[in-house]
């Protein structure tokens, strides 16, 4: 018997009927796009900005829903995660095949697509709502792309692209071209980290969801929020925890999901980026967070330099019988890794001998990673073979 009765109300996808601690954020998003919503505007841009695991992603998708009930809503929405999109190309071709699934995308240049979207959305008189999930890096690395999201009224047609942005920090807009983003409306909505009350109401009302009646007690409840703390009240890792051990009490065949069960389910997920997640990186991605893994396993180091990191990198290769990248794309990857969180990179100390690159695991157990990593490589050659 398993202590579930509806285990997809924790997955990372689910977007629950209410949103407890959350409900004023959305109000104030609905205000900055109600005019868009009722046709009484054309386009909006709006800032989602605040920490990992604040539910900033869950107001989005809430938000989408809403919209999408509305009987007479003059807009569209359209969700795109730009993590797992990646490259400007990948973001404008899923737009394209929104807006004409029978268009051609081949030999087109983003720009052509890009205007071709635009045009038909005017010519069909459509206003959508593009909501760019984990966008940091795109301001960090695609200037030119933010620049003509933010500028179409310049070029003779009517803007009818709204866009949400969402930010994991402050950074990425500090970092980015002030003429890239000129064009953009600055309408910021911060969201703050929640408190250990809020986050244990957030999780009491996911687990009357997820779990039968008397199947997790109380103290379940606050130590998830406990270990959660220790990550800024990552909400999002700590739905995950109950997640973990409510299949940890399955597998033990034990009826009440209790606080050993939570303490459990730590060392098996990570706080900040999911699993799920990281089987969006590309192969090499993944070996280099392999590589890195093997380094830092063993707790004698905290960080490693690019160049131990790219010569380990070489070795998991050979032992994977996959052929490496060059130099060039080796450091493009450790950047776009960095820039989305999931390994920290920075100049080393004046104590070091001449100034390198450290590159560190923040948020992960390396010893866990490397046999995920190791399933998800091996996984995913077999399947290029086949």
């Amino acid at each position: 018997m398993s202590v579930f009765k509806n285990k997809t109300t924790l997955m990372p996808d689910y977007i629950p009927p209410e949103i407890p601690h959350r409900h004023e954020k959305f109000l104030e998003i609905m205000e900055y796009f109600k005019p868009i919503i009722e046709g009484d505007a054309y386009f909006e841009h709006v800032f989602i900005i605040g920490n990992t695991g604040t539910g900033k992603t869950l107001v989005a998708r809430y938000l989408e829903r809403y919209i999408q009930s509305l009987k007479n809503r003059r807009v569209d929405v359209i969700y795109i995660n730009a993590r797992f999109e990646r490259i400007p190309g990948n973001i404008v071709r899923k737009l394209l095949r929104w807006i004409n699934p029978f268009a051609p995308d081949r030999g087109y240049s983003v720009e052509d697509i890009y205007m071709y979207f635009l045009e038909m959305l005017y010519k069909n008189n459509r206003g959508v709502l593009l909501i760019l999930d984990d966008s940091d890096h795109l301001f960090e690395k695609y200037a030119e792309f933010i620049y003509k999201l933010g500028r179409v009224h310049e070029i003779g047609i009517i803007n009818r692209l709204s866009i949400l942005f969402i930010l994991r920090s402050n950074s990425s807009l500090n970092k980015a071209d002030l003429w890239a983003i000129g064009g953009l409306r600055k309408n910021v909505v911060y969201f703050e980290d929640y408190g250990y009350e809020e986050l244990v109401d957030i999780l009491d009302y996911r687990a009357s969801q997820a779990f039968k009646n008397g199947a997790i007690d109380e103290g379940s409840i606050e130590t998830a929020a406990d270990i959660a703390a220790t990550y800024n009240y990552n909400a999002r890792y700590a739905i995950e925890l109950l997640l973990k051990a409510g299949m940890i009490a399955d597998k033990k065949g034990e009826k009440i999901v209790t606080a050993e069960h939570i303490r459990l389910a730590r060392f098996e997920v990570p706080p900040s980026f999911t699993y799920e997640d990281m089987k969006a990186l590309t192969l090499h991605e993944k070996m280099i967070l392999y590589a890195l893994s093997e380094i830092l396993a063993n707790g004698e180091k905290s960080f490693t330099t690019t160049g131990e990191l790219e010569r380990k990198y070489r070795e998991v290769a050979k032992y994977f019988e996959v052929t490496p990248v060059g130099h060039t794309w080796f450091w493009k990857m450790i950047d776009t890794l960095n820039a989305f969180g999931i390994i920290s990179k920075r100049l080393s100390s004046k104590k070091f001998r001449g100034r390198t690159t450290l590159i560190g695991l923040p948020s992960f157990s390396a010893t866990i990673l490397l046999t995920k990593l190791q399933e998800m490589i091996e996984d995913e050659i077999i399947k290029s073979i086949e």
